[in-house]
């Protein structure tokens, strides 16, 4: 027997009749080998055989079940071979027919990709079909064990017929009635459930099929899959989807938020006492523009006696915002923060894209602000509760004072209930630490919002310059420091904290540094005040000590003075312009109080000035001084 390597180059090109495609379709028959029998014959059917094939090839190419080779190499090429058999010209219908009705359905989703035969992946569309019969509501058990149309659908890519097949064959909607005898309460926990199955499945279709999210879209308007597909596309993977359909997605989402202001515009009316008609005809015009669907859901809510439906109609787009910003939004309003698994995840939209949506989102949102009521619950606060009114002044352009009197009587209502005093419950310690990073990063952005330039500025918003502290200045970048000065000139005060924030950052150049000291009033003088009580202003490790020392020293026409106030270790150990030599400043500082005095030289040398510890707060003149004149060494300066 010829190895098979030797037939497919040999059968390459021939006719029907050649002897080599002869013996091939000999071995066919005969060979052990399953990968031998499988390449030969898909080489067979592919060329020499491509328009006209003998029955018994065909037969035998899909002889068995199409996934039976269990080895691994093994694997991808029994598909394709009953593939090309079964859309071969010379196959009959009835063999298709009866092959396919012994295909599982993920074989058959294999046998339905978008580059096989238009017979076979009709007859695979049509197969699917009848699989699928009468769709059923969807349950959660049918997560576990899916319908044939959910199986084929977690594969792909799929012909457009396939998809279509087993689209149309999708369980449904969950139930939306109890049944009979059941209980109200275990009907609304099964539906829940139900519905979440429902988001789980559209949500695995969509991620399998990111070309088809328009498809999909366009397809579910106007069904009960409506809500569901688009809420899943800008909520749960809104970064694999194509920036022109997540962008008229999140459009037509903002768009929903105006019936919420209407129905609590009504239903305030209606628990201020007037009837449904009053309430009917005073908004009848607005009512005229809006679904019928939500013309129900208005009725319904202003039909009821229910205070406590009325209190939800009243809290209608404050609840929206706060769903939609922990919900459907929260990957748009915080995109950098996205991860698959460990890693961030790469969006299709630009950064612009998405800073412009989540900035609509928020202008859209602010309109919330004036429908907040505060609510006396013994429950504990919970940080969903606020968090919404953070992710408004994040991503508003501006914040204005209408936006600051709104967000003001909110969070004195969360200090309250997070208060010890409060009678309620309180939140667990994670809560609460979460609660107060949202109400401190709010109250800061209300004391001084920064631009919404640059990916999550206002994060780093620093609050009142009373109350910020150096290290907060310390922690931020260049930029965002020079934009806060900016917009407090003629502080002289928070100047300084500046100042003393350039040592603590680690990474501020002597031009940065220079950039900060002009904006003070007094900049000859401020240096030598702030180096005399250098452990008082700035404290910190030694590498604090070693960078003020270095801003200092590197600027132009330093004073003895100044050279004499700073700490002695980090002076004496400053470099010059040269490797491994002293800072001239200092040395002539240090020969001009020693002199000649050998004496003077020697006790400076036994000087108690440390890397660390209090005596590295030593200055550098109080040591000279007393190495001059004999006298006891001075004590560190006090600290803070």
């Amino acid at each position: 027997m010829l190895p098979s390597d030797f037939l497919l180059t040999a059968i390459a090109d021939c006719g029907p009749d050649d002897p080599a495609v002869r013996l091939a379709a000999q071995q066919v028959r005969s060979a052990k080998s399953r990968y031998d029998r499988s390449a030969l014959a898909e080489a067979l059917l592919s060329g020499p055989h491509a328009e006209e094939a003998p029955p018994w090839l065909l037969e035998a190419a899909v002889a068995g079940d199409p996934e039976a080779e269990t080895e691994p190499f093994h694997f991808d090429r029994r598909p394709a071979l009953v593939a090309l058999a079964l859309g071969h010209p010379s196959c009959p219908a009835s063999l298709r027919e009866q092959t396919l009705k012994r295909c599982t359905a993920e074989q058959l989703a294999r046998l339905g990709g978008p580059c096989v035969a238009d017979r076979l992946v009709s007859a695979v569309a049509e197969e699917v079909r009848a699989r699928g019969g009468t769709p059923p509501p969807m349950t959660p058990h049918l997560l576990e064990e899916p319908t044939p149309a959910q199986i084929v659908l977690r594969q792909g890519p799929l012909h457009d017929l396939v998809f279509v097949a087993a689209r149309d064959t999708l369980p449904t909607a969950p139930d939306s009635e109890p049944g009979d005898g059941e209980d109200v309460t275990d009907w609304l926990e099964r539906h829940r459930r139900a519905y979440e199955a429902w988001e789980s499945m559209w949500r695995r279709i969509l991620e399998r099929h990111p070309d088809r999210h328009r498809e999909c879209v366009e397809w579910a308007d106007g069904t009960d899959a409506g809500r569901t597909v688009r809420d899943e596309l800008l909520g749960s993977l809104p970064w694999a989807v194509e920036p022109g359909l997540l962008t008229e997605i999140a459009t037509a989402d903002l768009e929903r938020f105006p019936f919420e202001v209407l129905l609590a515009q009504g239903c305030r009316m209606r628990r201020d006492g007037s009837d449904e008609q009053q309430v009917l005809d005073r908004f009848a015009e607005e009512l005229s523009a809006v679904t019928d669907e939500e013309q129900v859901r208005f009725r319904h809510f202003l039909g009821r006696k229910s205070t406590t439906l009325l209190d939800i109609g009243c809290d209608a787009p404050v609840t929206w915002v706060r769903i939609s910003a922990s919900g459907t939004w929260r990957h748009l309003l915080n995109p950098t923060q996205v991860k698959d698994g460990y890693r961030p995840v790469e969006w299709r939209a630009s950064a612009t894209t998405l800073a412009d949506l989540a900035a609509r989102f928020a202008e859209t949102a602010a309109r919330a602000l004036p429908f907040w009521e505060p609510e006396d619950r013994y429950s504990a606060i919970d940080p969903d509760e606020v968090a919404w009114v953070r992710d408004i002044l994040l991503h508003l352009p501006t914040v204005t004072e209408d936006v600051k009197a709104g967000v003001r009587p909110i969070i004195r209502h969360a200090r309250t209930r997070v208060s010890p005093h409060h009678p309620g419950l309180q939140p667990r310690y994670d809560k609460r630490r979460e609660l107060d990073e949202i109400l401190d990063t709010i109250e800061r952005v209300l004391a001084d919002p920064p631009p919404a330039t640059g990916a999550d500025r206002r994060r780093t918003a620093l609050g009142a310059p009373d109350t910020v502290t150096m290290r907060q200045l310390a922690g931020i970048r260049t930029p965002a420091l020079s934009e806060y000065l900016d917009r407090h000139p003629g502080n002289d005060s928070l100047i300084e904290k500046a100042l003393l924030a350039c040592a603590a950052s680690g990474y501020r150049s002597d031009d940065d540094f220079e950039d900060v000291l002009r904006r003070h009033g007094s900049p000859d003088t401020v240096l030598a005040r702030l180096t005399e009580g250098l452990r008082g202003n700035l404290g910190g490790a030694p590498s604090w000590r070693e960078a003020w020392t270095r801003l200092i020293l590197a600027r132009p026409g330093i004073t003895p003075e100044l050279v004499r106030a700073l700490p002695a270790w980090s002076a004496l150990r400053a470099r010059g312009g040269r490797h491994g030599s002293a800072h001239p400043s200092v040395v002539s500082v240090v020969r001009e109080a020693l002199g000649a005095d050998q004496d003077a030289w020697d006790r400076f040398a036994t000087c108690p000035a440390s890397y660390s510890g209090p005596t590295a707060w030593l200055r550098l003149g109080d040591l000279l001084d007393a190495a001059a004149a004999g006298t006891p060494w001075p004590k560190p300066p006090g600290s803070r």
